[in-house]
C-alpha cells in the first residue's frame, strides 16, 4: 500500500555531511549519540538544521534521509530533537529513475554545506 503526500514543497535532507559531520568542525560543539551499546561522537551543522527547521515552518514536507539507514537518520533526528520539523525519515535512495536530470526539474537544486 503507499501514502499520498499533497504537498508540492517537498524537501530533502541528508544526514552525513549534510546535518552532521563525523570529522570536527572549528567551534562547534561535539553531540554524542548513543544506540544501544554504540556512541558515535558528531557535529551538527548548524546552518542546515537551520534551514530544515524554517522548511517546515513554511509548511514544506520535510523528508531525512541517510545511506547509513532509515535507523541511523532516525537515531540522528531524535540526537538532534528534530522529531516536529520531520514529516519522514527513509534510506537514501540507490537508484534514480527519470527521463530528466534532478536539477533540470527541481527548482532549487542545493549541494550541502560547504567547508
Amino acid at each position: 500500500m503507499y501514502t499520498k503526500n499533497n504537498n508540492h514543497n517537498i524537501v530533502l535532507y541528508d544526514v552525513d555531511d549534510t546535518l552532521v559531520a563525523i570529522d570536527p568542525i572549528e567551534g562547534v560543539e561535539p553531540l554524542v549519540i548513543e544506540n544501544g551499546p554504540y556512541k558515535e561522537v558528531v557535529y551538527p551543522i548548524h546552518q542546515e538544521i537551520k534551514r530544515l527547521k524554517q522548511a517546515k515552518m513554511r509548511g514544506h514536507y520535510v523528508r531525512v534521509h541517510s545511506q547509513g539507514g532509515s535507523d541511523w537518520a532516525e537515531t540522528v533526528v531524535k540526537a538532534l530533537e528534530l522529531e516536529n520539523y520531520v514529516d519522514s525519515i527513509e534510506t537514501k535512495p540507490k537508484w534514480y529513475h527519470d527521463d530528466l536530470p534532478a536539477d533540470s526539474w527541481m527548482s532549487r537544486f542545493y549541494e550541502g554545506p560547504k567547508r
